[in-house]
């Protein structure tokens, strides 16, 4: 049951008994005799209005209670709803308020521009005046400069006539001397040609000399010795006959003459003697025929590569090179080498300037320091020059003293006078990654440079391919030269040099760029096939 109602109920109750209770003195009447069931019917239908009026009341009250609560939820939403139009407003206000105080400022700030700007045209205003005035002035002396001017013009019109003939008479002479030069440069290129030439066949004919003096030595030693065995055999045979002669008759008077047998007996053995000094000198003689047929028989591949691997130097530059932004990269560059020493017996190593810091395609002038250490045997020491190939300046070489090649115990490679004995070369590539054989022919535009031939699918399907760098040797295990190209070996026949290059310490850079591009030229000289 609800509380509420239990209140009501009970106020009910206790009103009820209020009213039907009296205080009055209760007056002396004579016992009445009350019926109990009409008293007991009222007084429930009593309660029961009662009741219902209580519950009418209660209903009443909850009804305005309610609409009390309504009224107070709408006057509760109108004020927040006004509550949020002033924050809203405010909030607007605010916003104004900083828009405002941004645009004072902006225009504080323009009107400093504003203010800044006229001090600068007043200035500058002030300026175009004082120029203004100066200008006046330069016009009022370059008007009389034009005067001037207008009298000078006509002597230089007679004066440009005089030229003019001048120029003609130059140029005319210019136009003779131009073709004086062309004339004198033609003979200088027909001369060249011609030292060329000359230099080709003096070293060809260097080369035949030397090979028939060779043979003719050879055939001389063989001669002298064959005269000799042969004079010393017919003066053995003469003399041992003699000696048969003279020992038959001293055994006749063996008994009479002791000393004469003793002196035929040492006579005896002296002609034994000079016969095994004969015999001694023929053995050398064969020791040496063996020794050149050795030099001259074809080896494998397989033989030179093990030889030239059992043999090899090591070169390591070490350059320090310009880069981007001002960097500085410090670079190293490997190549693998052979002795190799020419008709004098001077040692030199070689390699291709693009295994080097001194390729022709890059920047000289990028090269900042440059550094290569050789690595002969087990000795590693550092070189302080190289020198760039007469014959092609893109091979580099470097001369070793005498004594360290004697020190590091490896076999020298001599130089190949006669390449063209043989139809093929063996090519070791300059990492010794690799080694083939290959044809080659002289090229028809220099004899100084081999063409190399590769097969006819390139390196894609072949063994072996010729590359830039390879070193080529002939079958005999000489020293022919460097590939300069994939096609083109340059053969070695002497080291002269077309310049020489400091390192180390003693490195220039402009120097070194000044070098490099006075070998390029000389490049451009060379045939078009192998620039």
């Amino acid at each position: 049951m609800n509380k509420t109602l239990m209140l009501v109920i009970c106020d009910f109750l206790l009103l009820s008994m209020l009213a039907l209770a009296r205080f009055d003195p209760p007056e002396e009447k004579p016992p009445a005799r009350l019926d109990a069931t009409a008293a007991s019917a009222t007084a429930e239908a009593e309660l029961i209005e009662l009741l219902e009026e209580s519950l009418q009341s209660e209903l009443s009250s909850r009804q305005n209670l309610t609409d009390d609560l309504t009224q107070t939820r709408e006057s509760l939403q109108e004020k927040a709803r006004l509550l949020a139009e002033r924050e809203a407003a405010l909030a607007a206000s605010q916003s104004n308020l900083e828009a405002s105080t941004a645009k004072a400022a902006e225009l504080e700030k323009t009107k400093a521009q504003i203010e800044a700007e006229q001090a600068a045209l007043a200035a500058k205003k002030a300026r175009l005046e004082a120029e203004r005035a100066q200008l006046a002035e330069r016009f009022d002396s370059t008007r009389t400069q034009l005067a001037a001017a207008k009298t000078e013009q006509v002597s230089l019109v007679s004066t440009l006539g005089q030229l003019k003939q001048e120029s003609a008479v130059a140029k005319e002479k210019l136009s003779q001397t131009e073709e004086e030069l062309i004339a004198r440069e033609l003979l200088l290129i027909q001369r060249e040609a011609a030292l060329k030439a000359a230099e080709a066949e003096k070293a060809q004919l260097t080369a035949e000399r030397e090979t028939l003096n060779r043979q003719l030595e050879v055939a001389q030693a063989e001669r002298r010795l064959l005269e000799q065995n042969l004079t010393s055999e017919q003066a053995d045979k003469v003399q041992l006959q003699r000696e048969k002669e003279q020992a038959f008759a001293r055994a006749d008077r063996l008994t009479e003459n002791v000393s004469e047998l003793g002196a035929g007996v040492n006579q005896l053995g002296q002609g034994v003697n000079r016969l095994d000094q004969g015999v001694v000198t023929l053995t050398q003689a064969s020791e040496d025929i063996k020794k050149e047929i050795e030099a001259a028989r074809p080896q494998t591949m397989s033989e030179i590569f093990t030889r030239f691997q059992n043999n090899r130097a090591s070169l390591r530059f070490t350059a320090t090179e310009a880069g981007l932004f001002g960097a500085k990269n410090v670079r190293t560059y490997d190549s693998k080498s052979i002795l190799i020493t020419d008709k004098n017996g001077d040692a030199y190593l070689v390699t291709h300037s693009a295994n080097s810091p001194f390729a022709f395609g890059k920047n000289a002038n990028n090269l900042l320091t440059a550094q290569l250490e050789v690595s002969l045997g087990n000795r590693r020491f550092p070189v302080n020059q190289i020198g760039f190939l007469s014959a092609d300046p893109r091979i580099l070489f470097v001369p070793l003293p005498q004594s360290v090649v004697d020190a590091s115990g490896l076999e020298t490679f001599p130089l190949a006078l006669q390449p063209e004995r043989w139809e093929e070369a063996v090519l070791v590539k300059h990492d010794e990654s690799n080694f083939g054989r290959t044809g080659f022919r002289r090229l028809t535009e220099s004899e100084r440079f081999l063409k190399m031939d590769r097969p006819a699918l390139g390196q894609l399907f072949a063994d072996f391919a010729s590359s830039r760098g390879d070193l080529a040797f002939t079958k005999n295990s000489q020293f022919i030269g460097i590939l300069t190209d994939t096609e083109h070996a340059v053969v070695i026949d002497d080291f002269l040099a077309s310049a020489i290059t400091q390192l180390g310490a003693g490195y220039s850079t402009q120097k070194n760029a000044d070098t490099m591009d006075r070998l390029r030229d000389r490049v451009q000289q060379l045939p078009e096939k192998i620039r």
